[in-house]
């Protein structure tokens, strides 16, 4: 009987060592799994403070247009391998500048920090024309039954060529739907519509946002829209149409040469 015991008691005991094993085990997998989500987190905010110093030290930098490797080293915790580069971009005519800042981590898909900026200048002889007239097209149809017609002006592409708007696609925000204009104003973020239809202003509808807003194809503006703010509105390859009463304004986009 004894023996039986002792047997018994060993089996006992060793049950519980198993069982406290175990859970040793669990206990260094979790805090395992929370050391990693602490350095991840870490590292995260260590990358997006590099990412925003960089960018922040030479957006208003008059850099050519390229490719610049900014960084390269390791940030702790974990030796993590980090890349710093940042890209320019120009359009043909100079007007359009785009400039990203993006930084990655070796081996680690989602630790990625990148900011973008988008700066449109006007040439001279189109701030001239912004001054004057509060619409510019290559021609134009019922001008007469718009208040106040000396503010609409027809102007061929010789006179003033428009940016070459093209280079917002695939840039700027290109997602906005009619009811998201109307609801959440345009933002002050460029917007560039690759659309093979009008996109609508809807009637009687308030629209906010200093911005630029272009479509491929065409905009129609109902009857009553009105735009508080400054806004650049731009069709490339269709026209921009206003309803005034029960009258249809055209005027026709400003040439081929503005793809």
């Amino acid at each position: 009987m004894k023996r039986a015991e002792r047997g018994s008691i060993s089996i006992y005991v060793l049950l519980v060592a198993l069982v406290l094993a175990l859970l040793a085990q669990l206990a260094l997998l979790w805090s395992r799994q929370e050391l990693d989500k602490v350095q991840s987190r870490i590292l995260g905010q260590q990358l997006r403070r590099v990412n925003n110093s960089y960018f922040m030290s030479l957006k208003d930098r008059d850099l050519a247009p390229g490719t610049y490797e900014l960084f390269t080293g390791e940030l702790e915790p974990g030796h993590a391998s980090v890349n710093v580069n940042a890209k320019v971009e120009k359009s043909t005519d100079g007007l359009i500048k785009f400039f990203e800042v993006k930084s990655t981590v070796a081996n680690e898909s989602s630790a990625v920090q990148r900011l973008c900026q988008l700066t449109l200048a006007f040439a001279e002889p189109q701030r001239l024309l912004a001054g004057q007239y509060a619409l510019v097209s290559k021609s134009a149809t019922g001008l007469e039954y718009l208040p106040s017609e000396a503010v609409y002006k027809q102007a061929s592409t010789e006179e003033v060529r428009l940016p070459v708007v093209r280079f917002f696609y695939n840039k700027a925000a290109s997602d906005i739907t009619a009811d998201t204009a109307l609801n959440e104003g345009l933002t002050k973020h460029f917007t560039y519509l690759d659309l093979d239809k009008s996109f609508v202003f809807k009637s009687n509808g308030r629209y906010v946002g200093d911005t630029v807003f272009i479509n491929k194809s065409g905009i129609e503006v109902g009857a009553g829209a009105t735009f508080p703010d400054r806004l650049v509105m731009y069709s490339q390859k269709g026209n921009i149409t206003i309803c005034h009463g029960d009258h249809w304004q055209r005027l026709q986009h400003q040439g081929p040469d503005n793809r």
